[in-house]
């Protein structure tokens, strides 16, 4: 215990956080650990305390070197022998490392799954002592495995060539799925899995409808954040570049970060935005796996994240120094379609993905309290928050059934093959040139849907795909397709509410 102690004060803590102890604990014995905690919640802390409470060196395999740089930095500003082992050592300071770890003089090394595998360095590793192997950011070998990142899949080998050394596995997902292929792949036995909760009460959520985006950015950084540090998240990496390049136009310090720079800008860029207070990063999420910069607050999502998980990591940067932080998403229908579509091209994970992304929309259109409907993906039950826009800002709530089934008559009229836009120009009675080219304007509901503005058919539409009560195909042809669920709506069995 004391030992425990002396390590929990020289990494600068004062006490251990829920399951913390006990994941030391059990790596101390020798015993395998999967532990799934949301961003911020110390899982670092676990493998560099067991790390250096047994004998040997902790090797630590991470994806990113923007993230190993800064945690070997802090480390060794505590007085922590960390090292990290990468391709751009000059040749004297890698013979000088390798010396130190034959001679234990390093306490952890750091290290990436393509370094890890190479045989050379596998024969070096075995040939010293080591406390243990930690997998950060474990869930990269589902996301990744076999595809962009192959060497992660083949981290199963460290349990063949070092049977006795304890694995510790973190994630920030808890998803079942993932918790066991995690376990799988590195041939894990008799783990002890630890979840905490993915709760941030610290972080105000707002979710809103995309309109003009950049205003909306620029009225929250200046009302909301004014001179505070965050992430801008983009899905492109030529919009990372031109929104930065706005942002600075505009004044506001500005990074960009995508995995089509440069090592030396990601690195440069990273170093500055970590070490400068009021500058705002736009990346792409090749930006934030791990980094723990405890300024941050806030995050922006300007295109929808990947799934439940990844939204939740990401928002999850802001404020992990446990004071106040806000999180602001933007989207809209044409958002959705897009986030579709991608998950349809990736014919190889298309199994998994689209779930994620229907998740992920049925989460955002759900009614009532948004981390309440966040935290019940996550299997937790809890009371409203108080702290997001719809506990802040009370909104009223609309009964769209009717309005509902206007717009899906006109799909089965149109035979599911015309556009949203144009579906919502006939419920409008506009006299479009895409309206005419169609005959909408011979529809028995041309003009019939005034009661709602443009805004809000989104608005109905949106809501119809989140709960499946519409399904759009767009691999070869736009198709809307009329199913079980929107029967009911047109009998009236079902009732379309909306959080206005």
């Amino acid at each position: 215990m004391n030992q425990k102690n002396t390590i929990l004060s020289k990494l600068g803590y004062l006490k251990y956080r829920p399951l913390q102890e006990e994941a030391i604990d059990a790596l101390c014995a020798g015993k395998d650990v999967l532990l799934a905690a949301p961003t911020g919640g110390g899982k670092s802390l676990v493998y560099q305390s067991a790390g250096l409470i047994r004998d040997g060196v902790g090797v630590v395999i991470s994806p990113l070197i923007a993230l190993m740089s800064q945690q070997v930095d802090v480390l060794r500003a505590k007085g922590v022998q960390a090292y990290f082992l990468n391709a751009n050592l000059q040749p004297s300071e890698h013979d000088d490392l390798m010396w130190a770890l034959r001679n234990n003089h390093i306490d952890l090394l750091f290290l990436s799954p393509e370094k890890l595998v190479q045989p050379t360095v596998i024969s070096f590793l075995q040939g010293i002592d080591i406390s243990l192997f930690a997998i950060d950011e474990a869930h990269c070998i589902t996301q990744w495995g076999g595809a962009f990142r192959p060497e992660y899949s083949q981290l199963g080998q460290l349990r063949e060539t070092f049977p006795t050394i304890p694995i510790i596995a973190l994630t920030g997902t808890v998803d079942e799925q993932t918790i066991n292929s995690i376990q799988s792949s590195l041939q894990m036995k008799n783990t002890l899995i630890l979840k905490s909760s993915f709760d941030r009460k610290n972080i105000e959520i707002h979710i809103s409808q995309k309109r003009k985006a950049k205003l909306q950015i620029l009225f929250f950084l200046h009302n909301e954040m004014a001179g505070e540090s965050g992430i801008i998240y983009c899905r492109s990496r030529k919009k990372t570049e031109e929104l930065s390049t706005w942002l600075n136009e505009l004044g506001l310090p500005s990074l960009a970060y995508h995995a089509s720079m440069s090592d030396h800008q990601r690195q440069s860029n990273h170093r500055r935005f970590s070490s400068e207070p009021g500058v705002i990063m736009v990346a792409t999420t090749a930006y934030g796996m791990g980094i723990d910069i405890a300024f941050l607050r806030f995050i922006i999502h300007i295109d929808l994240p990947d799934s439940p998980e990844s939204y939740f990591q990401e928002i999850g940067r802001a404020g992990r120094d446990q004071k106040p932080a806000k999180s602001l998403l933007l989207y809209g229908l044409q958002d959705m379609l897009s986030a579709q579509q991608l998950s349809s091209f990736q014919e190889q994970y298309f199994e998994t993905t689209k779930p994620k992304v229907n998740n992920l929309f049925r989460i955002f259109e759900e009614r009532g309290c948004r981390r309440k409907n966040l935290l019940a993906h996550f299997g937790e039950i809890t009371e409203p928050c108080g702290n997001c826009d719809r506990c802040l800002s009370p909104a009223t709530e609309q009964n769209v059934t009717i309005a509902s089934q206007k717009l899906l008559s006109l799909i089965y009229h149109t035979k599911g093959i015309q556009p949203f836009s144009v579906l919502i120009q006939i419920l409008l009675g506009k006299n479009t040139k895409a309206v005419r080219a169609v005959q909408g304007q011979k529809q028995s509901l041309f003009s019939k849907g005034k009661e709602l503005n443009e805004a809000q058919w989104k608005s109905v539409i949106r809501h119809l795909i989140a709960f499946h009560y519409i399904d759009v195909h767009q691999e070869r042809a736009f198709c809307i397709h009329l199913n079980e669920k929107s029967r009911s709506v047109l009998k009236s069995e079902s009732q379309i509410v909306l959080t206005q």
